[in-house]
């Protein structure tokens, strides 16, 4: 017993005995492995601060990055706004009226009636009118350069005629001169006229004279006073018509005969300066000669009984042509399709100025 409890003691002991150092070394490693964790510790913790400061940098710069950004967006919105509302803006400005400027104080332009010499010309705003315009009650008709026209004249643009008194008004009814009796309508257009030629007879020295009659009662109308001896004597003599007068007007037939149109013209030509042979015209164109002023030497056949007369047309107005005839002395009238058959039967001969 006492044995056993002796070994067991042993036992214990050597067991103590080989514990201890590896307590030690436990300590050791213990303290190396506290050490070491430290260490690890030590490590990690720098490794983290590392990080924590690399990630607090990164995350730094991330968020620099992003306030960056977020700024740029913000600026290239607030630009991208600015540019939408400048361009708005420049759009309503380019609809938008523009606003009325008050009118710089401009000299007041004259406007009225002027004299130059005995002419007469109306301003308006400093310019003068031209053409026909209406003048306060009257109308008036002011040639290129501004002046007042009276008389006959041509209508602008027109083919008709308007008469206008000594003081330049329009005349809107018939009016009557010294030398003619004009028709005109109530729209102010000529549609008539009566020339108060002076009747002359060829009776009774002048048996054939007839054309040279008629000749003398054109060229006097046009202001040259001559007597139809005056005028014969100019008047050329010929075996032909269209060259001068066969025989002599003082004569009877055969001894005196006729001259046409053309063996005519140097006598009117020599007082008047010029002559229109016009045979074959128109009626139309009759009137026109006689609405300017100009009579018209017409022959025709089968009037006062004669195969060959001529006649002095003075006038015209609707359905009626006025003439003077030589023959009888007197101022007489026919219609328009008695005139044109008489007329035509001689060829629709014709001469004026």
């Amino acid at each position: 017993m006492n044995r056993k409890i002796t070994l067991i003691m042993s036992t214990a002991a050597a067991l103590a005995l080989f514990a201890r150092p590896t307590f030690a070394a436990s300590d050791q490693s213990s303290q190396s492995t506290t050490s070491q964790n430290s260490s690890i510790n030590s490590s990690i913790s720098s490794s983290s601060s590392s990080s924590s400061s690399s990630s607090s940098s990164s995350s730094s710069s991330k968020i620099s990055s992003s306030n960056t950004s977020t700024s740029s967006s913000s600026q290239s919105q607030q630009s991208s706004s600015t540019s939408s509302k400048t361009s708005s803006q420049n759009k309503q400005s380019s609809h938008a009226k523009p606003k009325p400027t008050k009118p710089k104080h401009q000299k007041k332009l004259p406007t009225g009636w002027r004299k130059a010499g005995k002419k007469r010309y109306y301003l308006k705003k400093g310019k003068r009118l031209k053409g026909l315009h209406k003048v306060g009650k009257y109308h008036y008709l002011f040639d290129k350069y501004g002046y007042v026209m009276t008389g006959l004249r041509k209508k602008p643009h027109a083919s008709s005629y308007v008469y206008l008194n000594r003081y330049g008004h329009q005349q809107f009814k018939n009016t009557r001169t010294s030398k003619r009796y004009y028709w005109i309508s109530h729209t102010g257009k000529v549609t008539g006229v009566k020339n108060y030629a002076k009747n002359i007879s060829q009776r009774p020295n002048m048996p054939t004279g007839c054309e040279i009659t008629a000749a003398t009662m054109m060229i006097n109308f046009a202001g040259h006073h001559i007597t139809k001896e005056q005028a014969a004597r100019v008047m050329p003599r010929s075996s032909n018509p269209n060259k001068g007068f066969i025989g002599s007007p003082y004569k009877e037939y055969p001894a005196g005969y006729w001259v046409a149109p053309l063996g005519l013209r140097s006598t009117v030509k020599h007082y008047l300066g010029t002559a229109d042979v016009m045979t074959g015209c128109s009626l139309g164109s009759l009137e026109k000669k006689l609405i300017r002023g100009h009579l018209v030497v017409v022959w025709v056949r089968w009037v006062d009984g004669f195969y060959n007369h001529a006649l002095a047309l003075t006038g015209y107005h609707g359905n009626t042509i006025y003439f003077n005839d030589p023959w009888t002395g007197s101022k007489r009238s026919m219609s328009r399709s008695q005139f044109y058959y008489h007329w035509r039967l001689n060829a629709r001969r014709a001469l004026s100025y």
